[in-house]
């Protein structure tokens, strides 16, 4: 009953927080909740079954997929939306308490929290790579973490874990109930050295195994994705089909596959609902601003940059980037210079955003031709009738979403 009470009160301070037009009311709501009952994300966990996701990128996707593949087999409590610290997760419980799933896309640094307070049943690790450090702190203090997190777990928990990333292999290899994955994914300039003793990885000539002189090796993966073939334990198969593009969302969908499979949903029921996912949250979503038919694509890290270039690359020669330095950007932009913009080249290129001028620096370095606009309207003005990628960081992707999402 108190509890009910504490969740009405929430959800006031949420219908507030919109109906004055200072944010969609999800923060409020679960800042007002933990407030007033700092238990309540334990006590809203008891009785189902949660997962976790979390990852330096793909969290969100690989949230929304795992969802829509749950939600075949029963009503599925969500946060896909991006709302992965502590009051978020909190307001997702609260918006739908009688789902007997959850799925819940947590920040890394919140992961030990959120292992506490919800008791999971699977955890899924997708990735660890360098994000803006004025944001979050350096990969091996990540995986560090995260290690002491998982030694807490009960053992029903299985987690997930990535074998292809050295250092999500590190923080999950002493887990009693670890299922392995590969999609194959080269290694990255993060995992160039070994997190167990810090000697530089032996990789291999593809760039897709690694092992060190103290031991420390790419586990045996039991679930295999090559292409869009993904194969696991007793010889399942199953063709993974993505309407999002790239590889990484191909991942994404086989992870979620995986992860569905252990909650008891058959491979077909889970890759035949996912398969109809075009877009999570406004990413790929179209966006037309004046005459310019824009594909919308977020980056907030080198990571995502490198794997969003590449699948822009398939796509119109046309893109326009709009790179923001505000809080949940990350203020400090050295972490351009970790990004290889050579896929730009070619392209027709226009730069924007508060920080459209570290960006053309970054771009004019890499040799590649752009032109500067003061801002999305000036360059749709500028490229015409025609189609474009935008892609765009963190709070300059969420402003324009809006615009699709009404």
């Amino acid at each position: 009953m108190y509890l009910t009470l504490v969740i009405a009160l929430a959800r006031l301070g949420g219908v507030i927080s919109r109906i004055t037009k200072r944010g969609s009311g999800v923060m409020v709501t679960g800042r007002v909740l933990l407030k007033l009952n700092p238990n309540a994300v334990t006590t809203l966990s008891l009785g189902r079954s949660m997962i976790l996701v979390s990852g330096t990128n793909g969290k969100s996707t690989t949230t929304a997929l795992i969802h829509k593949a749950l939600s075949t087999k029963a009503d599925t409590a969500s946060n896909y939306t991006g709302a992965n610290l502590f009051p978020g997760i909190a307001t997702a419980l609260a918006e739908n308490r009688s789902a007997p799933l959850a799925v819940l896309e947590v920040d890394e640094m919140v992961l030990p929290w959120a292992i506490g307070q919800t008791k999971p049943k699977v955890i899924v690790l997708l990735n660890l790579g360098r994000d803006q450090l004025d944001r979050l702190s350096e990969v091996r203090v990540v995986a560090a973490t995260w290690k002491a997190a998982l030694v807490g777990l009960p053992s029903s928990c299985t987690v997930l874990a990535d074998s292809d990333d050295p250092f999500v292999t590190w923080a999950a290899r002493d887990w009693v109930n670890v299922v392995w994955f590969t999609s194959g994914a080269v290694g990255h300039i993060d995992a160039s050295t070994c997190p167990e003793c810090g000697a530089v990885l032996k990789w291999t000539p593809d760039g897709t195994s690694y092992s060190c002189e103290c031991g420390f090796r790419k586990p045996s993966p039991e679930w295999i994705l090559r292409g869009a073939q993904l194969t696991g334990p007793n010889n399942q198969k199953i063709a993974v089909v993505s309407a999002i593009p790239g590889n990484a969302a191909i991942s994404n969908a086989a992870r979620a596959i995986i992860t569905a499979s252990l909650l008891g949903v058959p491979l077909s029921d889970s890759s035949a609902a996912i398969s109809k996912i075009s877009s999570v949250d406004g990413r790929f979503s179209a966006l037309k601003i004046g005459m310019t038919n824009f594909r919308l694509l977020l980056s907030k890290n080198p990571a995502s940059w490198r794997e969003t270039l590449a699948t822009s690359s398939l796509g119109a020669k046309n893109v326009l980037l709009v790179v923001n330095a505000n809080t949940q950007d990350g203020k400090d932009t050295s972490w351009l210079w970790d990004v290889d913009f050579t896929p730009l080249k070619g392209r027709n290129v226009i730069v924007t955003g508060d920080r459209r001028l570290d960006v053309s620096a970054r771009l004019t370095v890499n040799e590649i031709e752009h032109v500067i606009a003061q801002n999305e309207d000036a360059a749709a003005k500028l490229f015409g009738a025609l189609d474009a990628d935008l892609i765009a960081s963190y709070t300059a992707f969420h402003r324009l979403a809006k615009g699709v999402k009404r």
